[in-house]
């Protein structure tokens, strides 16, 4: 089983190794780079060279890519060329932002995606399993930006119950209680559209396995011994399906840091995901190579993790290996 995970993470790193290649070949076969002028004002022609040579725009992009595979090495991410500063630094102040807007959605994701999964599940076709088809199917069908400028104009434009973006109120000044209930509320809108579409996908999930489970054989045991199906789906059922939901979760992960980058964006929270649109538009590539190493990062993790923890629930898995 160790020989396995490790040939999974050599694979994983081959493939960021690849990933970042594509992207650098990308970003640099655009027109243009940082360190044009673009301004009102043009800049005079010595001062962009030096910046040029500054930041190695005026090498070739074998050698930029090589420099940039040598500094990681050393644990340098380089410098932003449209900022001026540390990209450890830049990600210092998002990251944790948006780790907590992708930590939030998940658990709404799971939370709410479990009961109405397992309420499908108790009666096939009933009231209950029409009803949440027709929810998890609207909210898959409806585009993230759409729904999230529909929430805004809702709750914070015509009903004024939430703020419209940011992850904190201007000029307010707060207790540690009011501004840790100050940034829930800002997390709100985010957090729904973040987890819409995946809560539809986990829900029909959930649905799906509880209805297998319930019509094997452990189902008509414990209806035989006078267990009832709802109660048979919470004790036993969800334990059986909870592997492949796991799995799953894994795969949730890389989906949500994705998602991130519309919905930081339309709601105006300053995580990882509205720097990453910002450095693409801005070409700012050591920003969008690290960034891009992060998200591969998430997913080697995400898939890692869900592993480690089959292991620990199934032991059919343990003895196999």
């Amino acid at each position: 089983m160790l020989a396995a995970i490790a040939a999974r993470i050599a694979t994983a790193l081959v493939t960021l190794a690849v990933v970042s290649l594509l992207v650098f070949a990308l970003l640099s076969s655009l027109p243009g780079d940082a360190g044009d002028d673009e301004g009102p004002k043009p800049l005079p022609a010595t001062f962009r060279a030096a910046l040029r040579a500054q930041y190695h725009l005026d090498e070739p992009a074998v050698v930029r890519y090589g420099r940039w595979i040598a500094d990681l090495i050393r644990g340098d991410l380089g410098t932003s060329l449209s900022s001026r500063r540390s990209v450890r630094e830049l990600l210092g102040e998002r990251l944790p932002v948006s780790l907590a807007l992708n930590a939030c959605a998940l658990l709404v994701m799971i939370a709410t995606a479990v009961p109405l999964g397992v309420l499908g599940a108790w009666k096939p076709g009933g009231r209950w399993d029409r009803a949440g088809l027709t929810l998890t199917t609207a909210l898959y069908a409806v585009p993230v930006f759409w729904s999230a400028l529909l929430l805004q104009w809702l709750f914070a434009v015509r009903l004024g119950w939430l703020p419209l973006a940011g992850i904190a109120t201007e000029g307010a000044t707060l207790g540690s209680l009011g501004a840790v209930a100050d940034g829930l509320r800002h997390l709100v809108l985010p957090v729904a559209c973040l987890a819409g579409g995946g809560l539809a996908y986990v829900t029909r999930f959930v649905r799906t396995s509880l209805v297998e489970t319930s019509a094997g054989d452990g189902g008509r045991a414990a209806r035989a011994r006078g267990l009832s199906t709802l109660g048979y789906l919470w004790r036993h059922g969800l334990l059986q399906a909870g592997v492949p939901l796991l799995t799953l979760a894994g795969f949730l992960i890389p989906r949500l840091v994705g998602g991130s980058l519309l919905i930081e964006e339309i709601f105006g929270v300053p995580g990882v995901g509205s720097l990453m649109f910002e450095s693409i538009l801005a070409r700012d590539i050591p920003v969008v190579l690290a960034l891009t190493l992060i998200s591969g990062i998430a997913t080697l993790a995400g898939t890692t993790l869900a592993d480690l923890l089959i292991l620990c629930v199934d032991p059919r898995v343990r003895r196999a290996g």
